[in-house]
């Protein structure tokens, strides 16, 4: 080969080589490119996956948001299911009186009517049927009201109900707890094992050491409606007697039966007297099983117990002069009809209770 062919074969291979590091140049720079992309979304992945991990974290509470709703929901709807027979009653009931009152005025109105002027003698009786007529409408009118207020004190149950039910618990306001509407419930309400008022907290540490004989003697008294009876301690009676009622029930005996209502028929000044006089008695006694059982002492035990811590315990089983004249006070004003108690709230804070109760103490 000479050197011209020589030349232009190198020449050929230069230019190949040129041509190929070029597209070697090209395809680095898309290799770049291409990385550079991966790179990116790795990154992108990488926060997604951090964005993620939170959400991982909080699927234990959604799940346990969602049971508590769950829970919630089945337990508003048996309450509602419980309401159901009750809202039953009183619209069955109002439909009934609504009927006998417009049959009974329609009586009325044809017998005004069938009166004529000719008819000597008859306008005395005639104006007194008017009298009653009129009388029927003011009734009519006044049992509307009523069913609207028992209405809405049910609607207002439902609405604490249900916030219980989420976990919202508060007390209910005294007014709707009393209501003759709930009645029912009180007498057949289940016994409070939780609670922290002082009243409940000290009578179901008595009753677990009382005998059982004790225990249905005192049910009968305890849930007696009294003539004396305050819408609280109405509330605390039937209270206590479930917790008695349930003591009975569990050691296997017969508790006796409730009864038919939670306030007494005879309320009048001679019932009222004759009930403060017994209290009054109770009290003067002393510390008892009695005592704790009776709701219309509790507020008097919460001033007696009050007293106590600020004045000092009994010492050798002598208690200070300052306890024995109030302990006095208290008995004279439960004998006049008071009914002492500490501050108006009875939901009292939480309670440590007595290890046992002392019979020989003034209270």
């Amino acid at each position: 080969m000479n050197s011209e062919a020589s030349s232009v074969a190198i020449a050929a291979v230069l230019d190949a080589v040129s041509l190929l590091r070029g597209e070697v140049a090209a395809l680095s720079r898309s290799n770049e490119r291409l990385e550079q992309s991966h790179q990116h979304i790795h990154r992108r992945l990488d926060e997604i996956e951090a964005g993620q991990a939170p959400i991982a974290d909080l699927i234990p509470f959604q799940e346990t948001i969602l049971a508590k709703t769950l829970e919630g929901d089945s337990t508003t709807h048996d309450w509602l299911g419980m309401l159901g027979p009750v809202l039953e009653k009183i619209l069955e009931k109002s439909e009934r009186d609504r009927e006998a009152f417009d049959e009974l005025r329609r009586d009325v109105r044809k017998m005004a009517d069938a009166h004529t002027p000719r008819r000597d003698g008859n306008d005395e009786i005639v104006a007194g049927l008017e009298l009653i007529a009129g009388r029927l409408d003011e009734a009519v009118s006044d049992s509307r009201k009523q069913r609207t207020v028992s209405l809405t004190a049910i609607a207002e149950l439902v609405g604490f109900t249900r916030a219980a039910a989420l976990g919202f618990r508060v007390p209910l306001p005294i007014d709707l707890e009393d209501d003759p509407l709930f009645e029912g419930f009180l007498l057949n309400q289940p016994a409070d094992l939780a609670s922290t008022e002082r009243a409940l907290v000290d009578w179901r540490a008595a009753v677990a050491d009382a005998g059982t004989a004790d225990l249905v003697m005192l049910l009968r008294t305890q849930q007696q409606p009294s003539p004396t009876d305050t819408r609280q301690t109405r509330l605390l009676r039937y209270r206590l007697s479930a917790i008695t009622r349930a003591q009975i029930e569990g050691r296997g005996a017969t508790p006796p039966p409730r009864p038919k209502t939670t306030r007494a028929p005879d309320r009048l000044a001679v019932a009222c007297i004759e009930r403060s006089q017994q209290l009054a008695e109770l009290w003067r006694a002393g510390e008892s099983t009695a005592l704790y059982a009776e709701p219309e002492l509790a507020g008097a035990i919460d001033l007696f117990d009050a007293a106590e811590r600020r004045i000092g315990s009994p010492v050798d089983g002598k208690s200070p002069p300052e306890l024995v004249a109030f302990h006095r006070e208290l008995a004279d004003r439960i004998a006049s009809g008071d009914r002492p108690m500490l501050g108006s709230d009875r939901q009292a804070a939480a309670y440590v209770p007595h290890n046992t109760m002392e019979q020989n103490r003034d209270r």
